[in-house]
């Protein structure tokens, strides 16, 4: 399965990165392993200076592993759309799907999304109550094979985010950690 991580890389980052993924799990309240379900339309937010509007897409991912933190079977994950051209993003919600399609496995290392502004208009309609999580810049790992996709920041082939080969191998180095979440 060939993925693309474009639509994911609009933004740029201003944290330190872990070296390890036990490190990251250490600092952020849910990690879980899952699948892709598809990509929804999310919110359109008015964040900073009046009328300035910015679109959000959903990612939910079908939870099959919990190393750390409670969730549902069902985690939705808010991923900036874009920039605007002609007061629309230029990425739809197509575009995430095709960059990664249904079923692709996830490693998500998130934390609830506390992003302040003003939501504009509501285009997911989830039911009341329903948690959205955003995911660490180094918190959403891919599965292609062997080899761990950084999502929204490039892994580092050096680093210790790729040593056992693949998400396989992370999730196993989660466990002997100590990362075996809630049921």
């Amino acid at each position: 399965m060939k993925l693309s991580t474009k639509p994911f890389r609009q933004m740029i980052f201003d944290y330190a990165p872990l070296p390890d993924p036990e490190g990251l799990a250490a600092k952020v309240p849910l990690v879980v392993a899952g699948t892709v379900e598809d990509f929804v339309p999310g919110p359109v937010v008015e964040e900073g200076f009046p009328g300035d509007r910015v679109h959000y897409v959903l990612m939910p991912v079908r939870v099959t592993e919990r190393f750390k933190g409670r969730a549902g079977d069902l985690v939705h994950v808010k991923v900036f759309q874009g920039g605007l051209r002609g007061g629309k993003p230029i990425n739809s919600v197509a575009d995430f799907g095709r960059a990664v399609p249904r079923g692709t496995w996830i490693l998500l290392f998130a934390y609830p999304d506390t992003r302040a502004g003003t939501v504009v208009k509501d285009r997911a309609a989830l039911p009341a109550r329903t948690p959205i999580y955003a995911a660490h810049p180094q918190g959403m790992l891919l599965g292609s094979g062997l080899k761990v996709v950084g999502g929204m920041e490039e892994v580092d082939p050096a680093s210790r985010w790729g040593d056992p080969c693949g998400l396989d191998g992370i999730a196993t180095r989660l466990r002997a950690a100590g990362y075996r979440g809630a049921p």
